[in-house]
């Protein structure tokens, strides 16, 4: 089935579901995007899969090979490490600055824990990542601050080669686990303990990569 895309705006409408592949996992690092086949698909020309994919090797979800052509970007363990650190630092400190106004969020956080929780029982990873996706962001979206989360947007290419390295070798119900005590840290109006917890999961997530690396 086609995506449907809308006359206006044609390059960040493909732009955005190529983004969406690449993070969801249907497109992985090492593909290539073929001009002409993501054309046909969408029912455009050429020209605005071009742009699309020109755009996305500037923000560097997308790398240019010589007689090869455009490839989904491979990023290197430096890279995927950097990218770690930076999100929970960036979260942590989202959780320290607005913390204590917790009502919102940690509605927004249980949320997304009841869909991991309902992706449980089916062993369904895709859904269960888009979850766990959902509940980082939900942090980040509480500060309020457009270019914390521009910046951590821009990491969700790298973290996802974490999560679908981590997600094959850990079990979902222990990731599912691992956010459980920073939603019970902010219900009690402790994020300087929700900050803890939060550095064990990623510690936990990032000892499972490592392993496999």
């Amino acid at each position: 089935m086609k995506d449907r895309i809308k006359r206006e705006s044609l390059t960040e409408q493909i732009k955005s579901i190529l983004i969406e592949r690449i993070v969801d996992g249907t497109l992985s690092p090492g593909d290539r995007l073929k001009e002409l086949q993501l054309a046909d698909e969408f029912g455009t020309s050429q020209a605005p899969v071009r742009e699309a994919i020109r755009s996305l090797q500037a923000l560097g979800y997308v790398e240019h090979k010589l007689h090869v052509g455009s490839l989904v970007k491979t990023f290197s363990k430096k890279e995927i490490e950097e990218a770690f650190q930076i999100r929970q630092a960036l979260e942590g400190h989202c959780l320290m600055t607005r913390g204590r106004e917790t009502q919102a969020l940690v509605l927004g956080l249980k949320a997304r824990l009841d869909r991991m929780s309902r992706a449980l029982p089916a062993g369904d990873v895709r859904v269960f990542t888009e979850a766990d996706n959902g509940f980082h962001r939900a942090i980040i979206e509480h500060s309020q601050n457009n270019r914390m989360l521009e910046i951590w947007e821009s990491l969700k290419i790298q973290l996802q080669v974490i999560a679908t390295i981590a997600e094959a070798a850990m079990p979902l119900d222990e990731l599912h686990a691992l956010h459980l005590p920073i939603v019970a840290a902010l219900e009690q109006g402790e994020p300087e303990l929700a900050v803890k917890h939060l550095a064990n999961h990623y510690e936990e997530i990032g000892g499972y990569w490592k392993e496999l690396q």
